[in-house]
C-alpha cells in the first residue's frame, strides 16, 4: 500500500461567443464562414456530470493488492504527473511524458454523490464513485490494472 501527493495543474476552458448578426457572414471571416447565430444552445450539465468537470489529481491511492517493490518508481512518477480531465464528453488522461489519451465517458447508477464512471475501456471503467466534497471524490476501482481506492482533488493551477 502507499499514499502518493500529487502536483496541482488547473486547465482553463475557454468559451468563444458570438453576436447575432441575423446569419449574416462576419467581416473578415476566412472564406465567408457565416455566424450561426441560430443554432440551438446545447443543453447544460448537471449533477455528477457536471461536477466531474475540470482537471483532477490522484492525492491518495491504497492498493487492492502489495505493489511489488520494482513498480514502486513508476507510481511515484505517475503520482507527480498523471492528470485526469473531464469534459462534456470526454475523459483525458495525460503525465508530463506522454501526450493526451482522451475517451469517452458515462456516468451511470447516479444517486445523489454516488454513480458508476464507464469510461469505454478508460481509466476507471466500471468503478463506483462518490463525492466526498465539491472539490474531492473517491473511485473504488475493482478493474485488473490498478485495484483499489483512490481519492482525486479538484487541481488549482
Amino acid at each position: 500500500m502507499g499514499r502518493f501527493h500529487l502536483g496541482v495543474m488547473f486547465v482553463p476552458l475557454l468559451v468563444g461567443c458570438a453576436g447575432g448578426n441575423g446569419g449574416q457572414p462576419a467581416e473578415g471571416a476566412a472564406n465567408g464562414a457565416a455566424v450561426e447565430a441560430d443554432k440551438p444552445a446545447e443543453p447544460e450539465l448537471v449533477g455528477v456530470k457536471k461536477k466531474l468537470q475540470g482537471t483532477w489529481e490522484i492525492v491518495r491511492y491504497t492498493s487492492e493488492h502489495p505493489i511489488p517493490n520494482e513498480a514502486m518508481p513508476l507510481m511515484a512518477d505517475l503520482f507527480e504527473s498523471l492528470r485526469i480531465g473531464f469534459e462534456k464528453d470526454a475523459q483525458s488522461v495525460r503525465t508530463s511524458k506522454t501526450p493526451d489519451e482522451s475517451a469517452p465517458y458515462q456516468i451511470e447508477g447516479e444517486s445523489g454523490d454516488a454513480f458508476t464512471l464507464r469510461g469505454s475501456g478508460g481509466m476507471f471503467d466500471g468503478a463506483k464513485c462518490r463525492f466526498l466534497g465539491p472539490d474531492e471524490w473517491e473511485v473504488t476501482d475493482r478493474g485488473k490494472t490498478w485495484p483499489g481506492v483512490s481519492v482525486l482533488r479538484r487541481t488549482r493551477r
